[in-house]
């Protein structure tokens, strides 16, 4: 059955409680207090059934002091059924209850013109245009008028059917990740234990689900959920419901909190806003002010930094981030109400378009296309907005979270022109295209500039990209590259698949390096410094270079003297079967003995020694050395050692 929420408003003793009692059969005024002093003081609830579904009223208290009350009160409402008193027409809390609607979004309701049977018929016409003018910059502007009596009954069967109407034409309530009850009552109750109540938003609710009361983070259970007085195994959102709690204490949860899907919603002491100033004073917001913030059940205090600007005048909007000093939990798409600290009075009122924001920079212009975005709830913009921040790369918990949205959605809507990045990151595909291409371009830049080079660093590609392209895009685009095959990557460096060095070499640089391998050659274990040899040092280098990167030769490290040695892998490769003729499996040598069978010295024998250790060819304990087990089947001669 369709079920929405009703917010019952207006001036202080102008009849509402016994509006209510009269539609629904149900007294709201529950406190002794509220009995003796003849007025409401705490949120009242009642319900009615109609054609077109079921209605609860919240009856929410009139005076000026209760206004946190009348706030949470609205929290969730669909509409609104103002009470203006027939003999007093609209007075100042009904104006500014009516504000306080408005700005909470609430545009559709009912004016319900109590205690009519106190004014003469005549005067009817009158007094609705009276009221009609009052309200005339607010949000029920157009609303239906209906004069009615609760003590006669006059009227109650016009505005019966125009709150079915209401029911009937209700908004859904917003689209969220998961459950979200802004908590507006706590008790406990014998043989059940602790027990809150709110009105639900985003999904529905069942017994046995796991929750979170946030900012806290403390974890709960469902045990059982309840809307008027009766058990149900599930909830639509949109209604009034009692939860039953396991594992939360009723000290350890108070009205403000909210009660959550784990993982969806988490508290932040950065949101940023669209602020609207209330038309109706004439007080300014001005950046660095300080309010109170008040949005579903929750009131606290916050500094307005505004985007750009010094101030937004009455009737003006802006983009705005507030701080609080302590964690709130809130949602985007979400309400509040600003209110003056002193005196206390209604000054604007905010869309939430980012519950967890950053810190926010002055007049960050890619931020404010971000939010602008956002508001309009345009997803492809938002997150156009976003990756023009960074390169093309999104944050799927930031699209999310701006939308209001699960990730899986997220990342369905935006599977057409983005890639998954891994780590929970998204990339333009069309950016990384770009990203690959300017990869390609800038290793055939370092190959025309250096041609003798096998390969370059990544750090040193990334580099010449970094202003263009964000680093987990290039990261990504070097790994699509190597698996097309268009770029070869090993040792710590990378080259354009279809570059050979050896191309560039003319007929003499050619015959130059073919002296110089033969030279390595020749060499064996005690090379000379070929590098630093002949009157072209630079292009004797390059060529070393050119022979280690083909394989065809060895760079080692003589760490003692910070010497670099090359060495020809043929000799190598001599100095392992010369190793295995002299010191056959398992014999044990030492490295002096290792230099004489190899005939070299010690500068040399120490680097190849540890380079046969990182080959796998000998296997080193302490001071002794021994070759590994040959390849092949043989007799397992390390049984019973």
């Amino acid at each position: 059955m369709r079920s929405c929420v009703v917010a019952v408003i207006g001036h202080v003793d102008h009849g509402k409680t016994s509006l209510v009692r009269a539609l629904t059969g149900i007294e709201t005024d529950r406190l002794r207090e509220e009995k003796v002093r003849g007025m409401s003081i705490a949120l009242g609830f009642a319900h009615r059934d109609y054609p077109s579904g079921t209605l609860d009223f919240i009856d929410a208290p009139g005076h000026e002091d209760f206004i946190r009350t009348m706030v949470s009160g609205v929290t969730g409402a669909s509409g609104a059924l103002l009470v203006v008193s027939a003999s007093e027409g609209v007075a100042r809390q009904t104006i500014e209850h009516l504000e306080i609607a408005t700005l909470l979004g609430i545009t559709r309701g009912v004016i319900a013109v109590t205690k009519a049977d106190l004014l003469p018929r005549s005067e009817w016409p009158e007094k609705a245009a009276a009221i009609r003018l009052a309200i005339s910059a607010t949000g029920l502007a157009g609303a239906p008028i209906v004069f009615c009596s609760s003590g006669s009954g006059e009227g109650l069967d016009i505005l019966n059917q125009q709150l079915d109407d209401l029911l009937r034409h209700a908004g859904a309530p917003p689209r969220l990740p998961g459950f979200f009850l802004p908590v507006d009552r706590i008790f406990s109750v014998a043989g059940m234990g602790t027990v809150v109540t709110g009105t639900l938003l985003g999904a529905g609710l069942a017994p046995g689900s796991e929750a979170v009361v946030a900012p806290a983070g403390r974890a709960a259970v469902i045990r059982g959920v309840q809307t008027h007085g009766a058990e149900r195994d599930f909830l639509e959102a949109g209604c009034r419901t009692a939860v039953n709690l396991r594992n939360v204490s009723r000290e350890n949860i108070q009205p403000g909190d909210v009660l959550c899907t784990p993982g969806c919603f988490s508290g932040s002491a950065q949101i940023d806003v669209r602020l609207t100033v209330s038309s109706l004073g004439n007080c300014p917001v001005k950046h660095l002010d300080h309010v109170r913030v008040m949005h579903g059940t929750s009131s606290a205090t916050a500094m307005v930094r505004l985007m750009h600007g010094a101030r937004i005048e009455p009737g003006e909007s802006n983009y705005a981030q507030l701080r609080f000093s302590a964690p709130v939990v809130a949602f985007a798409g979400q309400r509040a109400v600003l209110r003056r600290l002193s005196p206390a009075e209604t000054i604007a009122g905010a869309v939430i378009i980012d519950p967890a924001a950053p810190p926010m920079r002055r007049n960050d212009r890619n931020r404010v296309s971000v939010l602008a975005a956002a508001a309009r709830g345009d997803l492809p913009a938002t997150v156009d907005a976003l990756g023009a921040r960074s390169g093309g790369v999104i944050a799927i918990a930031e699209v999310a979270r701006l939308c209001a949205q699960p990730p899986g959605y997220v990342c369905a809507m935006l599977e057409p022109h983005y890639l998954d990045l891994g780590a929970g990151q998204m990339g333009r595909r069309s950016q990384l295209e770009a990203a690959e291409q300017g990869y390609l371009d800038a290793l055939a830049s370092l190959h025309r500039g250096a041609p003798l080079q096998p390969g370059f660093s990544h750090a040193r590609v990334r580099q010449m990209l970094a202003g263009s392209f964000a680093s987990v895009l290039l990261g990504h685009a070097e790994g699509r590259l190597v698996q097309d095959g268009r770029i070869v990557r090993g040792q710590g460096r990378v080259a354009l698949a279809g570059h050979d060095p050896l191309d560039a070499l003319s007929v003499a640089r050619r015959a130059m390096l073919d002296a110089l391998e033969q030279a390595l050659r020749e060499g064996g274990l005690a090379p000379s410094s070929l590098a630093e040899a002949g009157p072209d040092a630079d292009t004797s280098r390059d060529l070393v270079g050119l022979l280690v990167a083909s394989g065809r030769a060895v760079s080692l490290m003589n760490h003692a003297l910070r010497q670099l040695l090359i060495f020809h892998v043929d000799s190598l490769a001599q100095a392992e079967q010369d190793l295995r003729a002299a010191f056959p499996f398992p014999a044990e040598f030492r490295t002096g003995e290792a230099r004489e069978i190899l005939k070299t010295s010690r500068k040399f024998i120490v680097p190849v020694l540890e380079y046969l250790d990182t080959q796998g060819v000998t296997v080193r304990n302490g001071d002794l050395r021994r070759l590994a087990r040959p390849a092949g089947p043989g007799p397992d001669l390390e049984e019973g050692i």
